[in-house]
């Protein structure tokens, strides 16, 4: 999937909503008629059952790590692959309805939270995870002793007052991945879902392979698989391309040290 199969005309780009948040900002640098989703679960689901439709969704944050739905829906949904990355920084402010207002509540996503946690240590106020960034910002909408951690783009879009700016707590930048039912072989990375036999050198094995190839691994991550405890998935990325002839013939070398090996495709980063 390249950017030019991306942004051909009729598309429809989900994203995880309302309108105004993080995911929505990245989802504005495809081009196509951008619709909300309740849930990372939910833009998946539009994905495999519309026609012409793409989705995206957040997949790492610089401070807080993997997205582990987006990981899990990568594994459990084989029709579903990567064709872009979008980079973007993440910048939290504190918004509200009432800049004169005494905040009493502060809602935000659970990650946002965590992402500001030493400065909202500042803040005496209660502090409410809600499904999105754009979420909490309707919800401070509602009376003025509520206030919302969320981008200035939800801010203005809302009409809420900034009163405290640049809150997250370190370098914040959340990575997105563009997904669609079709498969892209070209990019400077690659990603792959991957089990190992559960005995010693399992995974050694299958790492063994990166390593003769000369196939620089730039994240690897377990997660637990659903409905089989204390055995685990792998989410691979590398770097280099699925039609690179070096990368090719190491992914088919891996199919004889991994019980399930799902490529996901190659992409190329954007930065918003």
């Amino acid at each position: 999937m390249s950017t030019a199969t991306i942004t051909r005309k009729n598309s429809v780009v989900y994203y995880l909503g309302p309108k105004g948040s993080f995911s929505h900002e990245a989802a504005l640098n495809l081009s196509g008629e951008h619709r909300e989703a309740n849930t990372i679960t939910d833009v998946f689901k539009a994905v495999l059952t519309q026609s012409n439709a793409f989705g995206v969704v957040p997949v790492e944050n610089s401070l807080e790590g993997p997205v582990n739905e987006t990981l899990d829906n990568l594994y459990f949904e084989d029709e579903i692959f990567v064709g872009i990355e979008i980079q973007k920084k993440i910048d939290l402010v504190l918004a509200t309805k009432d800049a004169a207002g005494e905040i009493k509540r502060i809602y935000s996503h659970p990650y946002a939270l965590r992402e500001a946690q030493h400065s909202l240590s500042r803040i005496s106020a209660q502090l409410v995870p809600v499904e999105s960034t754009s979420k909490a910002a309707t919800l401070a909408l509602q009376n003025s002793e509520s206030a919302a951690l969320c981008s200035r783009f939800a801010a203005k879009l809302y009409d809420l007052k900034v009163v405290h700016e640049n809150l997250q707590d370190g370098v914040n930048i959340t990575r997105f991945v563009a997904i669609s039912r079709e498969i892209s072989k070209t990019g400077e990375k690659t990603m792959l879902l991957t089990t190992v036999p559960h005995r010693p050198g399992g995974l050694y094995r299958l790492l063994e392979r990166f390593y003769h190839a000369n196939i620089n691994l730039t994240m690897i991550y377990s997660r637990p698989i659903r409905n089989t405890p204390w055995h685990y998935y792998f989410y691979i990325e590398f770097d280099g391309e699925i039609d690179d002839r070096n990368v090719s013939s190491c992914l088919s070398s891996l199919s004889e040290v991994a019980n399930v090996l799902k490529i996901k495709g190659s992409y190329h980063t954007k930065k918003a």
